[in-house]
């Protein structure tokens, strides 16, 4: 699929760690801290070092800092990780997705102080609108923390989540962009814009958008997360058009545990979550893995399984091997 002198963007998890219960992220149950399997942990600045040579980090154009479950900013080392990057690399576009929430001012200046860093601070409106969804973090030390990154020399996107309950404040927020000077201002619909919001014992404290489903308290939804039947997808039409990003823009992933996988996609732990959605199409994801941990194997080694992904694209069936998270998230619209 993908050789090491081919790679052109490496996206990288610096945390599996969060300070921020985001009700629709997967590494919780609508904001009650349910934890299905994923390991918490960084990615060290050792393995980077070790793994990740001069001459291969030179021929990167574009380092995205953003993990499936953690935040940037959880990671004790991410600062020297980031140093290093552009100490052997000074052309690559290096770029931090973070809800901004985090870590002191010395921590941002210094941060801002780095060349040619790219950071989007996840701001999902404000003021009070802005936890309703991004639960757990400060809106007024993330502008802070803007403001120092920004003073400092760094180049700063506002990236706003659109709900029912914040649209009426984009222009707003836009405004308030140029004012403290983002580069940029852009909004997203990541189509998690519905569903129960639970505090931390499992209490039903809020409802985000049109969802009409009962609900009281977590143990409805958790219950059907761990005993619904996910067998009935194994019997659907594949899909025959797959855009894999991978080959697309020369790309790896690589997880907050060391482990390596063609995207973020195939990257949701495949050897620890078994539950819902995720649990199903990680168990096929499985049986294409080996050798993909970088505290045991060179890069190289971690690569060789991508082949067997792209050659169950040649499967007629999902119940035969074909890889049916490529078909969901990589498909031709």
């Amino acid at each position: 699929m993908i050789k090491i002198d081919e790679i052109r963007m490496l996206h990288i998890e610096f945390s599996s760690l969060c300070n921020a219960r985001c009700p629709l992220c997967p590494r919780n149950l609508n904001g009650y801290p349910y934890n299905g399997g994923y390991n918490e942990c960084n990615l060290s600045f050792e393995v980077v070092k070790n793994r990740f040579s001069p001459e291969f980090i030179g021929q990167l154009t574009w380092v995205l800092a953003n993990g499936n479950y953690g935040d940037f900013l959880l990671n004790p080392e991410s600062l020297d990780i980031i140093k290093y990057f552009r100490e052997h690399n000074p052309n690559a576009t290096i770029e931090v997705s973070t809800n901004g929430s985090a870590r002191n001012t010395e921590f941002w200046q210094e941060l801002g102080q780095i060349p040619g860093v790219l950071v989007r601070f996840c701001i999902d409106g404000i003021g009070d609108t802005h936890k309703l969804y991004r639960q757990d973090t400060d809106y007024h030390k993330i502008l802070e923390n803007a403001k120092v990154f920004i003073k400092a020399g760094g180049h700063a996107t506002w990236k706003m989540i659109i709900f029912d309950h914040n649209k009426h404040q984009v222009p707003f927020a836009s405004q308030l962009s140029r004012e403290m000077n983002f580069r940029n201002f852009i909004t997203a619909d990541q189509g998690r814009d519905f569903g129960p919001v639970f505090d931390r014992s499992g209490n039903l404290v809020n409802i985000l958008g049109n969802y009409t489903v009962p609900v009281r308290d977590v143990s409805q939804p958790l219950s059907w997360i761990k005993n619904h039947d996910y067998s009935n997808i194994i019997s659907e039409d594949p899909e025959r058009k797959i855009s894999c990003e991978t080959k697309k823009d020369k790309s790896i992933y690589i997880s907050a545990d060391a482990k390596v996988y063609p995207c973020c996609y195939l990257g949701f732990n495949p050897e620890s979550y078994e539950s819902g959605w995720l649990g199903f199409v990680n168990k096929q994801i499985k049986t294409y893995i080996s050798n993909n941990s970088l505290l045991e194997n060179d890069l190289a080694t971690c690569l060789e399984w991508f082949q067997r992904v792209e050659d169950s694209w040649n499967i007629d069936k999902y119940s035969e091997g074909r890889c049916r998270q490529c078909d969901h998230s990589c498909k031709i619209q």
